[in-house]
C-alpha cells in the first residue's frame, strides 16, 4: 500500500514538472559564460549588481548590469565562506559553492528559486514568480537551468539579478526594462 502511494506521488510530481516551461522567464535576460573550475559565487549586499566569482582561474567581480568583468586579488575564506574585493571596498561578501553556503532563494519582489532533482544526479533550478509555487501553478514557473552538480544558485539582495553556477558554467539573469 505504501509503495503504491509513493509511486503515485512520484508520478504526480513528474507530471507537474513536465508542465513547467524551460528557458528564460518573461521580463528577464540571460548571460551565459564558461568558467573553468568555478568554486564560489557571492553577491554584494551593498553594490547589489556585483557578483564575486572565484574559480581555479582566479577571482573576479562581474557587474551583472553591464557584463563588465574585473579581475582582482584572490581574497576569500573557505572556512567563513566570505570573500572581499578591492572594487567592493571593505565589504565581506558571503559566498556559496563547493564548500557550502547559500545564496538568497527569495527576492524582495516575491520571486523564488527551487532546486529539483527528479532524475538525480541531474538537477534543475525552477524560477517561481510572485509567490507562485510549481506544485500549484507549474505553468507560471520556468526551469531556468538544468545540469549535473549545481554548486550555487540564488538572487542578489535587490532581486534584480540571479546567478547559477556549476564547476564549468555561470549563468546570470537580469531583470529587463
Amino acid at each position: 500500500m505504501i509503495m503504491d502511494q509513493e509511486v503515485e506521488n512520484r508520478e504526480r510530481l513528474l507530471a507537474l514538472l513536465k508542465l513547467i516551461p524551460k528557458g528564460v522567464p518573461g521580463g528577464w535576460e540571460m548571460d551565459s559564460r564558461s568558467v573553468g573550475g568555478l568554486m564560489y559565487l557571492g553577491f554584494s549586499a551593498v553594490q547589489t549588481e556585483k557578483l564575486i566569482v572565484i574559480s581555479s582561474q582566479g577571482q573576479r567581480v562581474i557587474n551583472c548590469k553591464t557584463g563588465e568583468k574585473i579581475y582582482c586579488e584572490e581574497i576569500y575564506d573557505e572556512g567563513e565562506l566570505t570573500a572581499c574585493a578591492e572594487t567592493l571596498g571593505d565589504e565581506m561578501v558571503p559566498i556559496a559553492g563547493e564548500g557550502g553556503g547559500g545564496l538568497r532563494k527569495y527576492s524582495p519582489q516575491g520571486d523564488a528559486l527551487n532546486l529539483s532533482a527528479p532524475f538525480w544526479p541531474r538537477e534543475q533550478v525552477i524560477f517561481m514568480p510572485q509567490y507562485s509555487s510549481w506544485y500549484q501553478f507549474p505553468e507560471k514557473c520556468t526551469v531556468i537551468f538544468e545540469a549535473y552538480d549545481i554548486l550555487a544558485y540564488g538572487f542578489s539582495k535587490c532581486g534584480n539579478y540571479m546567478a547559477v553556477g556549476t564547476s564549468s558554467d555561470l549563468v546570470i539573469f537580469r531583470r529587463s526594462g
